[in-house]
């Protein structure tokens, strides 16, 4: 992966404007236009989208803010999903994935519980299989360039968070975006992440210092006006990447997913044969990247909370990331082509 963020030029009038307002920070107004601008997209109110420093910190505030004490989380994530819950004071519960989505899988969650569904690699953002659920946060990190992205139904207990990470689309170096499904929930987590304040220097509740910055928002309103551009080298690049998965024969349940994402992601048949295709490619000078590389019970930050998760463990033993940014060539996929020829 190679992070591209908006040029210099590109970002400069947006800068100029911060300059001009002599606001860098506490919800100037950058930060939000970007909210009001991503809201339309969202199909959502303005006032349903707070922005953030990171998804992390977005995650963490949307838990903490919850009246659910437990949390579900699937093993098969980034660490950053669990780390939120832990860093809110809840309770942490690991579920394994359905093996043909990735996506969480429920089973028999009860009583107060919390879930929190992540949308692998950049999947598309599906409400319909958790509405039998109240408290609900989705990590769709990586999924703001998803296809007919509508969250006008978003219930009113829940909320999504998006990743502005210099790695996603429509990125702004760091920075996140929180969108609830009700307005005085929003309203209430915006106080969070400033202190708690709220038109007032009384902090009202326990908080912390979460708000986005004017270069931030600079940078994610640059992208935003590059979107066009964006999106069309994200699409160029997949549609290369979908032929050698053609012709070899290749997939995951990533390539399910609508839209664009920055990500190219393969599942082999085993461990064995993710390893031989990475000795393949590093003998080519091509890099993998494992994202994803065990389940998270098995990382040593969350062996507290044991459990078998058989599909989470298999999708990371035999999953691997190939080469996937905006200005990857004909010629890189060719030389990728050459080295996974042993496939046949």
């Amino acid at each position: 992966m190679r992070p591209q963020l908006p040029t210099v030029e590109q970002v400069r009038p947006w800068l100029e404007a911060m300059d001009a307002s002599h606001t860098f920070s506490n919800f100037g107004p950058l930060v939000r236009e970007l909210e009001t601008r991503h809201a339309q997209r969202l199909r959502v109110a303005p006032e349903q989208v707070v922005s953030i420093a990171n998804a992390t910190l977005g995650l963490m505030g949307a838990v903490a803010q919850s009246q659910a004490t437990n949390w579900v989380v699937p093993a098969f994530t980034f660490p950053a999903s669990a780390h939120a819950v832990l860093a809110a004071n809840k309770d942490l519960e690991f579920r394994d994935i359905n093996p043909d989505t990735w996506l969480l899988e429920t089973g028999d969650v009860v009583g107060n519980s919390g879930i929190m569904p992540v949308m692998p690699f950049g999947a598309s953002i599906d409400l319909a299989p958790w509405l039998n659920y109240k408290h609900v946060v989705i990590d769709a990190a990586a999924s703001l360039g998803a296809r007919h992205v509508d969250l006008s139904d978003l219930p009113q207990s829940w909320v999504v968070v998006f990743s502005l990470h210099a790695t996603k689309v429509l990125p702004a170096g760091e920075g996140g975006l929180a969108v609830f499904g009700d307005i005085d929930s929003a309203r209430d987590f915006r106080a969070w992440t400033n202190f708690g304040f709220a038109g007032t220097r009384m902090s009202r509740m326990p908080s912390i210092n979460a708000k986005m910055s004017e270069i931030t928002a600079a940078y994610g309103l640059a992208s935003l006006d590059n979107w066009g551009t964006e999106s069309r080298d994200w699409q160029t690049a997949h549609e290369q990447a979908q032929l050698i998965n053609t012709v070899f024969g290749l997939s995951s349940p990533v390539e399910l997913t609508t839209g664009v994402h920055p990500y190219w992601i393969v599942q082999t048949d085993s461990s064995e044969e993710r390893d031989q295709m990475e000795e393949q490619l590093r003998s080519a000078d091509i890099e993998t990247r494992r994202w994803w590389p065990v389940s998270l019970p098995e990382m040593p930050a969350f062996n507290q909370w044991p459990i078998e998760t058989p599909h989470a463990k298999h999708a990371a033993s035999t999953s691997v990331g190939l080469p996937m940014y905006r200005g990857l060539r004909t010629t890189d996929f060719e030389s990728i082509r050459t080295a996974l020829h042993y496939l046949h």
